[in-house]
């Protein structure tokens, strides 16, 4: 049975003019539209334990991705394959059966080798891949490409490889595959290798690489994942500039073909499109999520921290892509230029641990602690601690949070979309200012009420958090709701519809009398060609 038709998003082209454009060319076969789903991504929404009894229990999968995504899909007929995580998940995935995660949804787990997993998920996926095109490494001396490095991409290769295997088996269902993230990024090549005539998206959470940074990765393991991915039908990023990013990479792989004025990536047998597909925030959950008891004890617990003061609040992972060091020295700059807030503002950082079997992840978390320490010995008094952290993997705490601050930062070094910076401004209550980094990917729906800032620049930033303080009141309302305006104009069911719109317009490219297309001879646009381009 098709999947339910998802509710028309406001801001796509109508049903009528779909349906006129399906009626004036319609497809073979089952439209992108009605076709089932199926979902690929290293984490599934759910994961298995077992209870007090010995019973198999499921509770609701870790990590940003999962949330972002499960709006979308628990209420679609959906198969979500994921990595099996807890020993309980491997022991369904070598059952071989699928799992019941809702009314009309399944997941199936792969399963995958403890070693190869960690070489996979640590050291490739998030030792190299999160680093680069996070920007993350001391160039001069990091990275440095060893074996571990090559034995860690041949696992990765592996794990994409199984995904595929374990995806194919849906083809007969002609569904549309959703791959996320870049931790499949090899998956669909391969999975067009398995099913030629499949319908797959691959989609990018996070910010992609410069050209030439990326050329910092060795050679072989570069040009593969470009031609991975380009083995998708649409390959969709969160903004304009990660899109770009992609498309200059893919012009240096020498056996694609990249048209950057209308976003197409050609191998000798495919045509991929690459579009900005940007996600968005679900605010009935985020509503429903304030009303529990624990989101109303943190509110009362947050407005206990601040007290009569102003509060500045941040919401991350404890990683180093949040620039956490950086916006700590910009506080206490603020501090030191404008003596007349001292005691007047708490800066509250409610920091969720991750990654923590990576050196590098521990390091950073220690020096982030360490700093905050160093500033409240330094600038606080008895009375008032300039910095409050909060160590815990809490979100409704941190709805609760949202609420009560004056000022929200977002200063992430790089960041592909970036939750909070939405989730904040819907969630609270004070009319609160945003300072947001011009490197996120929300800078391009809600950066023109934002206090944006340079990340990397502190004494920016400390402006930033003192015009945050002094905002008439007017002003934050005005900016508040563009915010939310903004923010609400777009939705998870806009996002998903958007990309099967997307795989249908392709198919329907494809089966047109089309124009003859760049050759290989003629000589390749300059960059600047792609401003105004399609994608």
């Amino acid at each position: 049975m098709g999947r339910r038709r998802p509710a028309r998003p406001r801001n796509v082209r109508s049903l009528a003019d779909t349906a006129i454009r399906m009626t004036e060319h319609p497809l073979p076969g089952t439209s992108a539209m009605e076709a089932p789903v199926v979902v690929a991504s290293n984490r599934g929404p759910i994961s298995y334990s077992r209870d007090d009894r010995g019973r198999l229990v499921p509770s609701k999968g870790a990590g940003g991705l999962v949330t972002a995504l499960s709006g979308v899909f628990f209420h679609d007929d959906a198969t979500w394959v994921a990595a099996a995580i807890s020993d309980e998940d491997v022991e369904i995935a070598r059952g071989g059966r699928a799992v019941g995660a809702g009314p009309s949804q399944r997941v199936r787990f792969v399963d995958i080798p403890s070693d190869r997993f960690d070489l996979y998920y640590n050291e490739f996926a998030n030792r190299v891949l999160w680093f680069i095109h996070h920007y993350l490494w001391d160039v001069p001396r990091a990275p440095v490409f060893g074996d571990l490095t090559h034995e860690a991409w041949r696992a990765y290769t592996e794990v994409n490889l199984a995904f595929a295997q374990e995806l194919a088996k849906e083809a007969k269902r002609d569904p549309v595959y959703l791959v996320q993230d870049y931790h499949l990024a090899l998956v669909p090549r391969m999975l067009r290798e398995l099913a030629p005539e499949a319908r797959i998206v691959h989609y990018t959470h996070t910010p992609f690489a410069g050209a030439q940074y990326l050329r910092i990765l060795p050679t072989r393991i570069r040009q593969d994942l470009i031609r991975g991915m380009a083995g998708a039908d649409i390959i969709g990023f969160q903004s304009r500039a990660w899109a770009e990013n992609f498309l200059l990479c893919a012009r240096q792989v020498p056996d694609l073909h990249v048209d950057l004025r209308s976003g197409r990536v050609a191998s000798e047998d495919h045509e991929g499109q690459v579009r900005t597909l940007p996600v968005a925030v679900n605010p009935h959950a985020l509503r429903e999520a304030a009303t529990t008891d624990r989101a109303k004890e943190a509110r009362l617990e947050v407005d206990e921290v601040r007290g009569d003061r102003k509060l500045l609040l941040r919401v991350d992972r404890l990683e180093p892509s949040k620039n956490i060091v950086r916006g700590f020295l910009a506080y206490e700059l603020f501090l030191k230029q404008h003596k007349e807030w001292r005691g007047k503002v708490t800066f509250l950082a409610l920091f969720s641990p991750t990654r923590e079997k990576l050196v590098e992840y521990q390091t950073y978390a220690d020096e982030c602690l360490g700093e905050a320490t160093r500033i409240n010995e330094e600038l606080g008094t008895k009375g008032w601690e300039p910095i409050e952290i909060r160590l815990q993997e809490d979100f409704l705490y941190a709805v609760g949070a949202y609420g009560a601050y004056d000022a929200l930062m977002v200063n992430s070094v790089f960041d592909g979309m970036n939750l909070v910076a939405m989730e904040g401004p819907l969630m609270n209550e004070r009319h609160g200012a945003l300072i947001l980094s011009t490197n996120v990917g929300a800078i391009g729906r809600i950066g023109r009420y934002a206090l944006t800032t340079n990340p990397f620049d502190v004494q920016e930033t400390a402006d930033a958090i003192a015009a945050a303080m002094e905002l008439p009141k007017e002003e934050r309302r005005r900016r508040a709701r563009g915010i939310s305006r903004s923010v609400l104009a777009h939705t998870p069911e806009t996002w998903l519809w958007n990309q099967l719109e997307g795989v249908d317009e392709l198919r329907r490219r494809s089966l047109e009398p089309s124009e003859k297309s760049q050759e290989p001879d003629q000589p390749r646009r300059t960059f600047d060609d792609q401003i105004g381009g399609g994608y």
